[in-house]
């Protein structure tokens, strides 16, 4: 049995003519299904476009470069307006130590008429009332608010940071990349310029009858396989050269100059106990402190969940004025305390603490993981830091070796004592030597710059205390 209301009925009935009254679905939703999404772009902000910078600066070093990128990065400016959102809210939570005071002013005019006819007078209402009103106690709900806020102040000034040492990675590893591609550059342009005279030894040989046509070919084919290498090289260091540029929040044309690597530079040493910088990990790593500040976060969260089934006790103070139809005013005051005790809320309480509760434990964890990665990262950092170093000063004496091998088989082959082949072999051993030599050596810078992203420094440092002439060899 079912009971149909007229008045329902009909505003079923209408509520079926009329589904969509404001034309909403014609308007946000797409005419069909399968077609895309277009929203009325005149509501929504545009995204700021890096513009072309006149000038651009000429960085001097890696340092100059890093405190830009920092200051002009979009990350950093987000991570930095959350830091501001929080500081915001710490605020917030202060006020709920004050009182607060509320002014509240009602004016009307109003006619009626009574069912046997007669009209009553028009009437003019002004009700003015000025409220006072203070928290005497509420058993650490305060605190416990301002605790959450100034535990979201500590995570969101972690994550700034963390935010900030991502920038600086960034720039770093990208700036390795692109004074790497232009050392290779150079090398393409000392390998094209010795296949060339190469090429000319050989053609001067040949037109002398000491050499065959078969050495000519194979000094073309060197020469334009070196000129292949050079146009990639020099196309890499272009798109290299916008990667850096977006990393310090430029438009990707710009053109930015930075200091060539110096080759025959030592790469970083490191004479620190390894265990010591485990332990400086742990204590600067914004990553390590942003998950404690996580598990402040929750603790505070359990004290603000038990006080919220506490009892709240306000006191209230009002006084007011009212003005009717010209008459003397009415005078009204008022004050009192109230005491609010929750009974029973279908145990919400209970399973909100219980959450809150949980939520610390995993907090906890998560700290202790974050712990145990940031200690594997720094060994693993360590360990290839070392391995580069080593390797990278092994490249050197390659290219030295080949060096001197190449001008011995030269002065051969001017001689007759060597072919083509043995000159083009030993160019192409002293490419393959540079080229290591170069990767080589900005491995170590960028494993330098892991590890002290591992250890909480924003930015690669001037002077990382890794050893005695740690400032001088760190430079590139």
């Amino acid at each position: 049995m079912s009971l149909t209301f007229p008045g329902t009925a009909s505003a079923a009935i209408l509520q079926g003519l009329f589904h969509d009254p404001w034309g909403i679905e014609r308007g946000e939703l797409p005419t069909q299904l399968g077609h895309p999404w277009q929203h009325p772009p005149k509501q929504l902000p545009l995204a700021k476009i890096p513009g072309t910078v006149a000038a651009v600066p000429r960085f001097t070093s890696l340092w100059s470069l890093t405190q830009y990128a920092l200051a002009h990065n979009p990350q950093s400016r987000q991570a930095y307006a959350n830091l501001q959102a929080a500081a915001a809210g710490l605020g917030v939570a202060d006020a709920a130590y004050l009182p607060t005071l509320s002014l509240q002013s009602t004016a009307a005019r109003s006619e009626a008429n009574t069912t046997a006819g007669f009209s009553i007078p028009i009437q003019n209402n002004d009700n003015t009332n000025l409220t006072f009103s203070y928290i005497l106690l509420e058993f650490g709900a305060r605190r416990a608010a301002r605790d959450q806020a100034l535990a979201q102040i500590y995570l969101n000034g972690f994550d700034y940071n963390v935010a900030l040492q991502n920038v600086a990675l960034t720039v770093t590893k990208a700036y390795y990349t692109l004074i790497g591609e232009e050392a290779l550059v150079r090398a393409y342009e000392r390998t094209v310029a010795e296949d060339r005279a190469s090429l000319d030894a050989a053609q001067i040989k040949r037109r002398a009858g000491m050499a065959t046509v078969a050495d000519v070919l194979q000094a073309q084919s060197a020469l334009a396989q070196a000129r292949a290498n050079l146009i990639s090289a020099q196309a890499q260091v272009r798109s290299d050269r916008g990667v850096l540029a977006e990393s310090c929040g430029l438009a990707p044309t710009a053109d930015i100059v930075v200091p060539p690597l110096q080759t025959h530079a030592q790469p970083p040493k490191l004479s620190l106990d390894l265990r010591h910088l485990m332990r400086q990990a742990l204590r600067d790593n914004p990553s390590i402190r942003a998950a404690a500040a996580k598990v402040l976060n929750s603790r505070a969260t359990v004290q603000a969940d038990r006080a919220a089934g506490m009892p709240t006790l306000n006191f209230q103070a009002s006084g007011g004025k009212r003005f009717q139809n010209g008459l003397l005013p009415s005078e009204n005051w008022s004050l009192g305390v109230s005491l609010r005790v929750p009974l029973f809320n279908g145990f919400q309480d209970s399973y909100r603490i219980s959450e809150a509760r949980a939520l610390e434990r995993s907090s906890q964890a998560s700290l202790d993981n974050e712990a145990a990665t940031i200690r594997s990262t720094v060994y693993q950092d360590v360990q290839q830091l070392q391995g580069s170093r080593t390797a990278a000063q092994a490249a050197r004496l390659a290219v030295t070796s080949a060096r001197a091998s190449l001008a011995a088989v030269q002065a051969q082959y001017k001689v007759g004592l060597a072919t083509m082949i043995d000159v083009l072999t030993a160019q192409a051993n002293l490419t393959t030597a540079e080229q290591t030599e170069i990767q080589d050596l900005t491995t170590s810078y960028t494993d330098l710059a892991n590890l002290a992203d591992a250890l909480g420094y924003i930015a690669l440092p001037q002077k990382l205390d890794t050893g005695e002439d740690s400032e001088r060899e760190a430079r590139p």
